[in-house]
């Protein structure tokens, strides 16, 4: 069957018609546009800002480098800033020195077990005879210390000397060593001046950090221990442990100072380290290698700061000075006429600003040396001399201001190994020992709190206070009894 033909009109293959739309309203096109008006500000408007903000500072980030460059290479002042840090630390690096601390005890089969090991820094401070110092605390109680330097591997080191009093060690080495450091001083330093703290933090050998001097002369901080000698630089640099016994340096390349402590709450660096000042730490340190000990001056007189009814009372009018609260009989400063109440003003004509920088003045002073103290007495200047005697021999001074002589003993006088102890000997009848019930055989426990176990002990904890507003001691008697009395002097 054939399929059927179809025929169409040239009409009827035209386009079909197209519906009637309405036509659209001006209404509705301004809602629309106000519709897209508001979507671009919410969404896009933050798309836009965030392009700008960051035009701005891509914008500020290459005009950055562009002057970074400029300056670079245009200015010498900026390449000098560079140079300093980079070289600075160059010149010491070589003689900073990686400290490890073995400690150990004997068993009881008499076998020694190490307890455990301590790290801290030092610097050389004498190549040819081998000579490192650092912080006693770092090597307390070694029996074996190793120093690395650079790639030297461990080298065994001896402890030649120490001074817990100021924190300070010296070692020595077998071999001669290859370079030094330069002490530099640290009298010159300012607050605010560039400081370099370089050494092993968390054994991290010759790690450096940057800061500046925060402040001087810090003391009585209670740091290093009881009757120390504290003087402290503070610098924000960071201080971390490990750093203990390093070098604190300028900028020319210079020991500076002996980084020693950090002040924080969790053990970290908060921003303020302590280092021991390169004009103690280097008196010290040539006092062990010459004498194998410190040997301090001494002049015999107790002292204490002023507050500003002190200081208007004793005739100083800016309130600096340092209170004589009481002169030693048969001392130094009794030979040379110093009296209870003086207000000591300078002393080998540097100033003294308060009793804490005084103490540690007069402990510096080469023994057998005269020096020229002027002071106020009534509110008058005067001046005199004074022949420095040595601080050990505080020991066999008599305090007969007080009335009684004390005695060292051992506690089992058949045993020397027995612990030391103190002992009152004599008593005067009518001095302040005897009328507050003291009598001889009693032993002194301590001064205050704290304890003493010796007489300097005992004259260095009774020179901490203010004799004049009594001094209290406590005292064990013959029976075992503790008794606690203040001993008072009359005058001034």
């Amino acid at each position: 069957m054939s399929q059927p033909e179809f025929e169409f009109s040239e009409s009827e293959l035209e386009n079909p018609p197209r519906p009637q739309t309405p036509p659209v309203r001006g209404g509705f096109l301004i809602v629309l546009a106000v519709l897209g008006l508001l979507a671009s500000l919410v969404y896009g408007g933050p798309y836009i800002a965030w392009r700008i903000g960051n035009a701005y500072e891509s914008g500020r980030a290459t005009a950055a480098l562009g002057a970074l460059k400029s300056l670079s290479d245009d200015s010498a002042d900026f390449n000098k800033i560079s140079a300093l840090f980079r070289l600075a630390q160059q010149a010491v690096a070589p003689a900073v020195a990686n400290i490890r601390s073995i400690t150990a005890t004997q068993d009881a089969d008499g076998l020694n077990k190490v307890n455990g090991t301590g790290l801290g820094s030092g610097v050389v401070i004498d190549a040819k005879n081998g000579y490192i110092v650092t912080n006693h605390h770092v090597i307390r109680d070694a029996e074996r210390v190793f120093v690395r330097i650079g790639q030297s591997g461990d080298i065994p080191a001896r402890i030649l000397g120490t001074d817990p009093k100021t924190d300070l060690a010296v070692l020595k080495v077998g071999s001669q060593l290859t370079y030094e450091a330069a002490w530099g001083d640290s009298d010159k330093l300012d607050i605010g001046d560039w400081v370099l703290a370089i050494g092993s933090p968390f054994a991290l050998e010759r790690t450096v950090t940057a800061g500046i001097i925060s402040a001087k002369n810090r003391t009585n901080l209670g740091i290093v221990g009881d009757n120390s000698f504290e003087d402290f630089l503070q610098t924000d640099a960071p201080i971390n442990p490990g750093n203990s016994g390093g070098p604190l340096i300028n900028l020319n390349g210079e020991v500076i100072g002996i980084n020693t402590a950090i002040f924080s709450e969790n053990g970290g660096n908060q921003g303020i380290g302590l280092a021991i000042p390169a004009r103690l730490a280097k008196r010290i340190a040539s006092q062990i290698i010459k004498d194998g000990k410190v040997i301090r001056g001494f002049f015999g007189i107790q002292i204490q700061s002023m507050n500003e009814a002190t200081a208007r009372e004793f005739g100083s009018t800016d309130g600096k000075g340092a209170l004589v609260a009481m002169v030693m009989p048969g001392s130094p400063a009794a030979s040379a006429g110093l009296k209870s109440g003086d207000v000591i003003t300078k002393l080998g004509g540097e100033s003294v600003t308060d009793s804490g920088k005084l103490r540690i003045q007069i402990a510096s002073l080469e023994v057998g040396a005269k020096v020229a103290v002027e002071y106020l007495r009534d509110g008058k200047p005067d001046a005199l001399t004074v022949t420095v005697g040595e601080l050990a021999d505080a020991s066999i001074v008599p305090m007969d201001a007080l009335g009684f002589t004390l005695i060292d003993q051992k506690a089992v006088p058949a045993d020397p190994k027995s612990p030391n102890i103190l002992v009152i000997k004599d008593v005067t009848p009518s001095g302040p020992v005897a009328n507050a019930g003291i009598r001889p055989g009693m032993r002194v426990l301590a001064v205050g709190r704290r304890p003493v176990n010796n007489r300097q002990e005992f004259q260095e904890a009774v020179a901490r206070l203010n004799p004049t507003q009594g001094i209290p001691i406590r005292v064990q008697t013959r029976d075992g009894m503790i008794l606690t009395v203040v001993l008072t002097l009359g005058g001034k």
